[in-house]
């Protein structure tokens, strides 16, 4: 908005990005990142994408669908697993 450049180490203190990384390790650090996405609940990540293709629109989508995660299957497992200290099996379901 202000036209201004903004650092790299600007933008991860800011939190415009998560992480900043030599060009020579971006793809590693992209396919780590990956690894992690792929472990989180497949629910849970396609209403993410669904609400940030809404844009605008993702906030009150985001509400509304969250009633319907948190009666999952992936819900329920992602809090036993949390309590149990382990790492969560989830079905998509």
């Amino acid at each position: 908005m202000t036209r201004k450049y903004v650092s790299a180490e600007e933008a991860v203190q800011w939190g415009f990005v998560s992480k900043v990384v030599p060009p020579g390790q971006l793809m590693d650090a992209a396919f780590e990142l990956a690894d992690e996405i792929k472990k989180m609940p497949p629910l849970s990540l396609r209403a993410v994408k669904k609400a940030v293709n809404r844009q605008f629109e993702g906030y009150e989508y985001g509400e509304a669908v969250l009633g319907v995660l948190q009666k999952t299957e992936d819900a329920v497992e992602g809090s036993k697993a949390f309590l149990e200290k382990r790492t969560p099996a989830f079905k998509g379901k």
